[in-house]
């Protein structure tokens, strides 16, 4: 008794068919892991300020504030970041402070950024040639604290962006406002 072996083109078929399933999957994980399997939201304590010079006792204040754009032409149902923040002056240096009433839109490899200019989609950020990438966003929702690198001055940047680096895709900014002289 023989066995019939299948053709060529079946055998053709059945492997793309595989290769485009294990992709499709593939994918369909990479966006569907961020809201089945969301990292719990963050409560970081807030950071301790650097004394105020000349005042023992007495801390610093915040010195620039933002609140994520809710009106941003690039947000959608999907790419969104809402809440505020502030940066400090501590005695490592300069802290970003997300508040407790931070929210994003959950998705993969998000990752903080400061632009030189205003950021409100996808072509102004990809414009601007002087942003510095921060740090990976710990959190979806909550308080979180983040070390700013050495040398790195938020007075000197227009905007705090939460960029997608997966995809290439915003998420939401909000404009530092600069400190009162």
């Amino acid at each position: 008794m023989r066995l019939a072996l299948p053709s060529l083109k079946t055998s053709l078929i059945a492997l793309a068919s595989l290769v485009v399933g294990v992709a499709i999957g593939a994918i369909a994980m990479l966006i569907a892991f961020p809201f089945l399997f969301a990292p719990p939201p963050a409560n970081d304590a807030p950071p301790v300020p650097m004394q105020a010079q000349g005042m023992p006792g007495q801390a610093a204040q915040a010195t620039q504030r933002f609140r994520f754009d809710e009106s941003a032409p690039g947000r959608d149902p999907i790419h969104w970041a809402n809440g505020t923040g502030s940066f400090m002056q501590t005695e490592q240096g300069w802290v970003l402070r997300l508040n407790s009433d931070f929210k994003a839109g959950p998705g993969p490899n998000y990752w903080l950024y400061l632009n030189t200019r205003a950021v409100g989609e996808e072509s102004a950020f990809k414009a601007d040639t002087g942003r510095v990438k921060l740090a990976r966003l710990r959190s979806f929702e909550g308080a979180q604290n983040y070390l700013l690198p050495p040398g790195v001055d938020p007075s000197q940047f227009h905007t705090l962006t939460i960029w997608c680096e997966s995809f290439g895709v915003y998420i939401g900014s909000a404009a530092i406002e600069r400190a009162a002289s």
